[in-house]
């Protein structure tokens, strides 16, 4: 009887053990917030909106991959490392189920889905102290952001963007918050992308704030946003005027030459409008895949030798772009630790698309005199002689010219290569290869409702 009665007693604890168990292990996680009851508040969207510059920060975005493999695949960097798939970016030989191109389109479209989450909640908030439209105004922003990404690598057409026919990508603008909300969607038309885009952009040009914070978008992000969106169009009047807009500002300057390297060996510098911010406790691997084991690094990227020749005598950016020690890296990215921010945006940027956008309206004798002097404010910062030519089909080749030199590492060619259709200048002869592959995985499991790039 004894025996009987331990043996009931310790099914009755074991009952309660495993019960406890059961109840612990369906304990909401404090880590994760459900967007249908949680964005509340003021805090709880500000909290949210942190999270989406955060998907910014993933190391298959601009944490390393969107912009190092563009470089990579246009030929401003080399692989020198072991990782096969960096290697078909290389040999622009890209596969549809390549790992990096998978990663890429999750996690941007991953971002997408938290900027949605704080549209769909912000309005709900009322608080006095809450600006709503502001705060939509940075959501829909990074959501515009993340389309015309998707779109520069994966839509268009090889020959460029903004033509008939344009492919491209399959658009989500609520939250996804249920298995039915992640169903596989169809791509839309590059046209319906660019308009979804625009209602995102114009909306928040007209509600930002002049000033969120460091690392934060506000309307003069918005306006070199929307002159980076119309020169990919070949919009030149509407590209010149945002540019100009931003530069009128006069809230950014540029960095005199002498001192160009400390736009990327310190952080935030009056040059930057819009710089995605790491520290001790938010890091990313940039330097390590550059530098050399020796060092620390993995040694799977380094400067190209043709980055190195394009650079004339006197260049002060050669230094920065291409490092004599270590051999080859750059000095945009030096923290090996991992707290090196990312230029996103810039002030050279804007003086460059006024130059290019002047070249290619060609409207009268002014319109190139002012080309020359925008594009001679950057050849004059790197220590150049200025350019003098009035032929404006030089100018243009001047522009882009400048343009690999003063973004290189800062992923700008391999999107100037597609905009202009001169895929023939990093030696692509499969005009298909413009685009990048859908991920193998998302046609597959859309049974059909996804379709792949042409050629893939």
């Amino acid at each position: 009887m004894k025996n009987k009665l331990f043996i009931i007693l310790a099914l009755i604890v074991g009952a309660q053990f495993f019960q406890a168990c059961k109840g612990n292990l369906e304990i909401e996680p404090f880590t994760a917030l459900d967007a249908s009851v949680g964005f509340k508040t003021r805090q709880d969207v500000n909290a949210a909106l942190l999270g989406c510059y955060n998907s910014l920060q993933n190391g298959s975005y601009y944490g390393l991959r969107f912009w190092a493999l563009g470089d990579l695949y246009s030929g401003t960097l080399i692989h020198t490392g072991t990782f096969p798939s960096f290697a078909q970016f290389a040999n622009r030989n890209l596969l549809a189920n390549n790992v990096e191109v998978t990663n890429m389109w999750n996690t941007i479209y991953a971002g997408i889905n938290r900027t949605n989450n704080v549209i769909a909640s912000a309005p709900g908030v009322n608080d006095p102290a809450f600006n709503v439209n502001n705060a939509l105004g940075e959501a829909r922003l990074l959501r515009a952001f993340h389309y015309f990404n998707l779109l520069c690598i994966f839509g268009g057409s090889p020959q460029g963007f903004n033509q008939a026919n344009g492919l491209g990508v399959p658009l989500f603008t609520t939250p996804t918050l249920s298995a039915a909300d992640a169903a596989p969607k169809a791509r839309a038309s590059e046209a319906e992308v660019w308009t979804q885009i625009f209602d995102d952009l114009n909306f928040a040009l007209a509600n930002l704030d002049e000033n969120n914070g460091v690392g934060k978008v506000n309307k003069q992000v918005a306006n070199a946003l929307k002159a980076r969106m119309h020169l990919l169009r070949g919009e030149w009047q509407q590209a010149l005027d945002a540019a100009t807009a931003v530069i009128n500002s006069n809230r950014y300057t540029l960095l005199p030459g002498a001192n160009y390297a400390n736009i990327f060996l310190s952080k935030n510098s009056s040059e930057t409008i819009w710089e995605l911010q790491f520290d001790a406790n938010n890091t990313n691997s940039i330097a390590f895949f550059y530098y050399p084991v020796a060092l620390g690094g993995r040694n799977e990227i380094t400067s190209s030798t043709a980055l190195r020749d394009l650079h004339e005598a006197g260049d002060v950016r050669r230094a920065v772009n291409v490092t004599t020690s270590p051999a080859n890296k750059t000095q945009k990215y030096t923290r090996v630790a991992g707290e090196d921010n990312v230029q996103i945006i810039r002030l050279a940027e804007m003086y460059l698309i006024c130059a290019e956008a002047l070249a290619r309206l060609n409207r009268n004798a002014q319109d190139i005199t002012d080309a020359l002097a925008n594009l001679n404010v950057i050849r004059t910062r790197a220590g150049l002689p200025d350019f003098t030519s009035t032929d404006p089909n030089a100018i243009i080749d001047a522009v882009l010219k400048e343009r690999i030199i003063e973004f290189a590492h800062e992923g700008h060619r391999w999107i100037d290569v597609r905009r202009t259709g001169r895929l023939s200048s990093i030696g692509l002869t499969q005009e298909f290869r413009a685009l990048w592959p859908i991920p193998e995985r998302e046609v597959d499991t859309s049974k059909g409702v996804i379709t792949q790039n042409p050629g893939y």
